[in-house]
């Protein structure tokens, strides 16, 4: 089963007014491609982006999943280590790890 991005709603208001900008074609393709990214219409997208709001890119849903479980396993060994129940691995060890998780992530 799939599970849907959720993504902030924001709030409904009457957008009536309609402005026109040229871009080449190239420069459309990017901007849809990035507002695709951020799981964001076109309008919506360029709305954030010139009025300075956040404009993220989504972390696809697999990737959430590994993250999740590695946390969740990080979690748990954290326990056993402070419950002194990992013999030969102290809080240290696990201190590298997560710096280094981290750091591939960035």
């Amino acid at each position: 089963m799939e599970e849907k991005e959720a993504q902030p709603q924001p709030a409904k208001v009457n957008r009536e007014v309609v402005k026109r900008f040229r871009a080449t074609p190239d420069e459309v393709s990017k901007i849809e491609a990035k507002a695709e990214k951020a799981g964001l219409n076109f309008s919506e997208y360029c709305r954030r982006a010139v009025l300075d709001k956040p404009v993220v890119e989504r972390v696809p849903i697999e990737l959430r999943r590994q993250l999740g479980g590695a946390g969740n396993n990080l979690n748990q060994l954290t326990k056993l280590a402070n419950a002194g129940k990992l013999p030969g691995v102290g809080i240290e060890a696990l201190n590298e790890l997560v710096n280094r998780l981290l750091e591939t992530l960035r």
